[in-house]
């Protein structure tokens, strides 16, 4: 009896120490994801995430889907592809002062960039929203000049298909 038990709590040590290294060995690296882009991928297939709905060259994204407090609209886009995407646009934000309701609301033209292209379910999306004041100073609200979103976040954490 006392020799199954030394068996089984050094099979149960054993079992937690291979769970634990395959635990960390198999997390997913943070940062952009390494993909296979097919090289037959047109611009035309190349999306990205309006709240929840895919579009291709999108002339406004709204970050903050629940209130519209955050979106960039009248973008005009210079560029757009499997290498990323680039634009112009007015970045419009509900400044919450002394409420969102009675505070004021912010306008800033700015740069936009979508990067990181994903592949979902068969569909390729630019990812990483990457917005700039176009005079390199700070917007309204006193963030800085940046402001970096994953606008495809929210569709992976809901597990919602297109």
């Amino acid at each position: 009896m006392i020799k199954s038990r030394a068996v089984f709590a050094a099979g149960a040590g054993f079992l937690s120490a291979a769970l634990a290294v395959t635990y960390f060995q198999v997390q997913e690296p943070t940062g952009p994801r390494a993909i296979a882009i097919p090289t037959t991928l047109a611009d035309e297939e190349v999306l990205t995430w309006n709240c929840e709905i895919p579009e291709y060259k999108p002339e406004s994204i709204m970050l903050t889907c629940a209130d519209g407090g955050w979106m960039v609209h009248t973008i005009t886009w210079s560029k757009w592809g499997k290498g990323g995407a680039e634009g112009m646009g007015i970045f419009r934000e509900k400044l919450c002062e002394p409420s969102c309701a009675e505070g004021e609301i912010a306008k800033e033209k700015v740069k936009v960039t979508l990067s990181d292209l994903t592949e979902r379910k068969g569909k390729y999306y630019l990812r990483t929203l990457d917005i700039r004041t176009a005079s390199g100073k700070d917007f309204m609200s006193g963030r800085g000049d940046e402001l970096k979103w994953d606008v495809m976040e929210f569709i992976e954490m809901m597990g919602w298909d297109e």
